[in-house]
């Protein structure tokens, strides 16, 4: 599963003890599951930290992907594809979706109202 943003910053509990406990409760009924994101989310993770060292500690328990060429030209036909129909999503979530569609992994987010856009990208919602 391919984690956003959104989930880094609950799982911290940068967004309060609720998120947190949620967070930590979807990934404990995925024990078993490889636990994924991709670099745009750990920079929008990043934001809120004060150092590096932060942000790395936030996300160690997250196997972080890159921006390799086949995420690129996936996000290449997906910024197309959405800007075409009038349904563009935000060049950070076009890079999300990307990554996640490009690594055939689920994306675990609440931020349905954007990715539902995305064709063929599977939201797991916690």
């Amino acid at each position: 599963m391919l984690f956003d943003s959104e989930f880094l910053i609950a799982a911290s509990g940068q967004r309060g003890a609720a998120r947190r406990a949620r967070s930590e409760a979807f990934l404990r009924a995925h024990l078993d599951t490889p636990l994924y994101t991709s670099r745009v989310c750990w920079a929008e993770f990043a934001e809120g930290c004060t150092s590096q060292a932060e942000a790395n500690h936030g996300t160690a328990r997250f196997t972080v992907i890159g921006l390799s060429e086949a995420v690129a030209w996936e996000a290449s036909r997906l910024a197309r594809l959405l800007k075409n129909a009038g349904l563009h999503i935000g060049d950070n979530d076009v890079w999300i979706a990307a990554t996640a569609l490009a690594y055939g992994l689920p994306l675990v987010s609440r931020n349905t109202r954007h990715f539902a856009r995305v064709p063929g990208l599977t939201i797991a919602e916690y």
